[in-house]
């Protein structure tokens, strides 16, 4: 199934960029299923995830639809804690239950409609400082930038309007995936060293590729529910058999 994943990629890399999300959680799965090992798994997601979510947040700036005031602390908060834990080893045991967790939350984040609302209201910073942590740590762990759950979060709390929060969670993705990234470099080039070498630079071609298609909407159609309910469906299957996996060992 290697020969497979580039192309894969691809798709999930068009389909996210059209929703405004990276595909974090969706190459994670992709590379669970192909039981690549977990050296490989955060690494190569991460590195794939800020190629996607680095297009669009260039397309929103340019745009005019972000807002510095809501992410600066949800960036202070994020970007260390995404190094840290980056950096930090884990057992294999440890990781399956952190992904199994993470791709059951993002695949329920994917799944929720939330509806956008004129009505917004200002958060505290302290409690985007809090959210920033919390979701930078999953981003450095697991390899999910965190995107997927931070813009769900943002329309429940009314954080801001539609264009906005897809814009707050394009910049989110693509800096904590940097950071987690940088993280799991400082465990030294032995996490290169396995039999599928070549997925690295095949995947980080595939999505540019198809990030960049995706992305030229991404600017009017900011939204897309029905990719990310889909996506969601996926996620949660692929988290079903990680958790029967985890029971059943």
């Amino acid at each position: 199934m290697t020969w497979l994943i580039p192309i894969l990629f691809f798709v999930v890399a068009l389909l996210y960029s059209m929703a405004g999300f990276g595909g974090g959680s969706s190459y994670i799965a992709l590379l669970v299923v192909a039981g690549l090992p977990v050296s490989t798994i955060p690494l190569l997601a991460l590195l794939c995830n800020l190629l996607v979510s680095a297009q669009g947040s260039a397309l929103l700036l340019w745009r005019g639809h972000i807002r510095p005031r809501p992410l600066l602390p949800l960036l202070s908060g994020s970007m260390p804690a995404a190094f840290m834990a980056g950096s930090w080893r884990i057992e294999e045991g440890a990781y399956f239950w952190i992904l199994a967790f993470g791709l059951t939350g993002a695949g329920l984040a994917l799944c929720i409609n939330v509806g956008a609302s004129e009505m917004t209201r200002r958060l505290p910073p302290i409690i985007l400082l809090f959210i920033g942590v919390l979701l930078g740590s999953v981003a450095g762990l697991s390899g999910i930038g965190g995107g997927i759950f931070l813009s769900p979060v943002l329309h429940l709390l009314r954080a801001d309007k539609a264009r906005q929060i897809a814009g707050t969670a394009s910049i989110f993705i693509a800096l904590n995936s940097l950071m987690g990234l940088l993280g799991q470099l400082t465990k030294g080039p032995s996490v290169f060293l396995d039999d599928h070498s070549s997925l690295y630079w095949l995947c980080p071609l595939a999505v540019l590729l198809g990030g960049q298609l995706g992305s030229r909407t991404l600017s009017t159609r900011l939204t897309g529910p029905q990719v990310r309910r889909v996506t969601g469906f996926l996620v949660l299957a692929v988290a079903a058999r990680l958790w029967w996996g985890i029971f059943a060992a």
